[in-house]
């Protein structure tokens, strides 16, 4: 299977209107249970993640195009520990783009960043998300039951971590 290459860099203010697209795709939306956003609402959204302290990344793909973006969130040194989410476009969505761009991300967390720990939540609805976390090294830590509602149905959220020295020793 061909290697995908994948670079994370600063996500710029021209981005958002991609991940504004990104967010109110259809999947994105039934995914992650939430609504459609306006443009201003993305925009705020970012800006917010900024001012919280996320690292917030673009990914580009082989030929600079901006192919998703991902971030480590609630990032929190005094316990070693940050979430990590990933969006795609739907497009590039099962082509390989996911699991490099976790590794290059994981590797800023536990490297750069000196974490013990990350962690991430995702819908049980959402296998080969599920999947992709476990081939990277994630741990199902446990799961909470129909713990998320969206589109008339409840469904289960599971909570994954992956430890640094899991991580290292792969």
């Amino acid at each position: 299977m061909t290697t995908i290459n994948v670079t994370l860099r600063a996500f710029e203010e021209e981005d958002i209107a991609d991940l504004h697209c990104w967010l109110n795709d259809a999947d994105s939306i039934s995914l992650v249970g939430r609504v459609p956003m306006t443009f201003e609402e993305t925009r705020k959204h970012v800006e917010h993640k900024r001012q919280q302290g996320d690292l917030v990344l673009a990914i580009e793909n082989e030929d600079k195009k901006a192919v998703g973006w991902i971030f480590l969130q609630n990032i929190e040194h005094e316990h070693g520990r940050a979430s990590i989410g990933i969006l795609l476009a739907p497009e590039y969505r099962g082509c390989g783009y996911g699991k490099p761009a976790m590794e290059k991300m994981i590797d800023i967390g536990f490297k750069q960043l000196r974490l013990h720990k990350i962690y991430l939540t995702t819908r049980g609805i959402n296998q080969r998300a599920i999947e992709l976390y476990q081939k990277i090294g994630f741990v199902v830590e446990g799961q909470l039951r129909q713990h998320a509602y969206s589109e008339g149905n409840y469904y289960d959220t599971y909570f994954m971590g992956l430890l640094a020295d899991e991580w290292m020793n792969t």
